[in-house]
Order: C-alpha cells, then sequence, then structure tokens
C-alpha cells in the first residue's frame, strides 16, 4: 500500500523547523537533561502524515546540549490526534506531539561523562527514558560494562544494565580505581 506523502513542494523544509521547535519544548522530547534547541542532519528525511512518522536515514546526527544521538536511522512517532492547524489549512506539529523515538543500527548515545552503544534505542517521552538493546557497551571515564539492555533516565541520570538472561548471561565490565591517594577530610576547627 503507498501511502500519501506530504503534497506541499516547501514541507519538507518547513517540516524540519517544526521538528526543531517540536522537540524543544518543556514536555517535548530530550536528549540533554538540560534541554534546549535540537539540531540534526539526516541524507533523507520522509513524513507520513497518515502514519504520524517521521524517518530520518542515512548517518542520523542528532544533538541538544551537552548530548549527541548517531545511528543509521532514526523514527519520530508523534500522537495521534488533532494537530495544530497551519495558516495554509494543513496541520503543523505542536510541541508535545513525540510520543517515541526509536535508533536503529549502530546506535551511539553521548553525553558528558558517559558513551552508550548498541543495535537499537527507544526514547519514550512520557518517562524521559532511553532504552538500548542488543550488545549493549557503555563506557565512562576508563570503565567499560557490557550487557544486553540498558536503560537510561535522562532527567536523573540513572543508569541500569542488564544481561540476556535466556542465554544464561550477566553483566560483564572492568572498573579502573582512581589512582591518586586519597585525601583525608579536613578536620573542623574547635
Amino acid at each position: 500500500m503507498q501511502q500519501r506523502w506530504a503534497r506541499h513542494s516547501g514541507f519538507v523544509g518547513g517540516f524540519a523547523v517544526i521538528l526543531m521547535a517540536a522537540l524543544a519544548g518543556p514536555a517535548a522530547a530530550q536528549l540533554s537533561s538540560n534541554g534546549g534547541p535540537i539540531s540534526y542532519s539526516a541524507a533523507s528525511l520522509e513524513y507520513a502524515d497518515n502514519d504520524r512518522r517521521v524517518v530520518l536515514r542515512g548517518d542520523v546526527d542528532i544533538v541538544q546540549g551537552d548530548s549527541r544521538l548517531r545511528a543509521d536511522e532514526v523514527t519520530f512517532i508523534l500522537a495521534s490526534g488533532p494537530s495544530a492547524p497551519t495558516t495554509t489549512g494543513g496541520a503543523s506539529i505542536g510541541t508535545n506531539d513525540i510520543e517515541r523515538m526509536i535508533a536503529r543500527g549502530k546506535v551511539y548515545y553521548v553525553r558528558p561523562q558517559q558513551v552508550a552503544r548498541g543495535n537499537q534505542a527507544e526514547y519514550v517521552t512520557a518517562d524521559d527514558t532511553v532504552t538500548f538493546t542488543g550488545d549493549v557497551i557503555v563506557e565512562s571515564a576508563e570503565n567499560i560494562i557490557r550487557g544486553e539492555v540498558l536503560t537510561l533516565q535522562i532527567s536523573t541520570r540513572r543508569t541500569t544494565i542488564t544481561p540476556n538472561r535466556e542465554a544464561g548471561g550477566r553483566v560483564r565490565g572492568v572498573l579502573r580505581p582512581d589512582s591518586r591517594p586519597q585525601q583525608t577530610p579536613a578536620q573542623p576547627r574547635r
């Protein structure tokens, strides 16, 4: 079944501006705990109005503040329901329209002090959580942890990693303690 694509020739360019505004809203998708505007680049962009999906393909690079997401493909799933009307009679995407973002193929997520990678990642706006699956590796300073599923809670900066339990797997890692000597805390004056 062939999908109906936007009919206006300038729609894709206009959609790029709308997408950036939609991602930057207060309750919208966040890559960085600090929020802010989001920029992106990709080899192609497709928007399917009937499916309420935006697909970025080919060396996708999305940056917000101090965080970056790279993948072969990223799909934005928009909330169902009416969008705000535009002056041309079409619909626009509002700041709260993005429900989920799914990244596939060589997914890398970089934030201060941490890099995560996996085969797929899904961001859910409602709970501000990114879940990586498939051969997950997390690097923080010189520490490395491997597992099957990684869950990052963006706003709280909490990370959970679980193994592939069906395959009898375990979470594995290497922790490198700081080699600097510990300083004794100063004693209070009497």
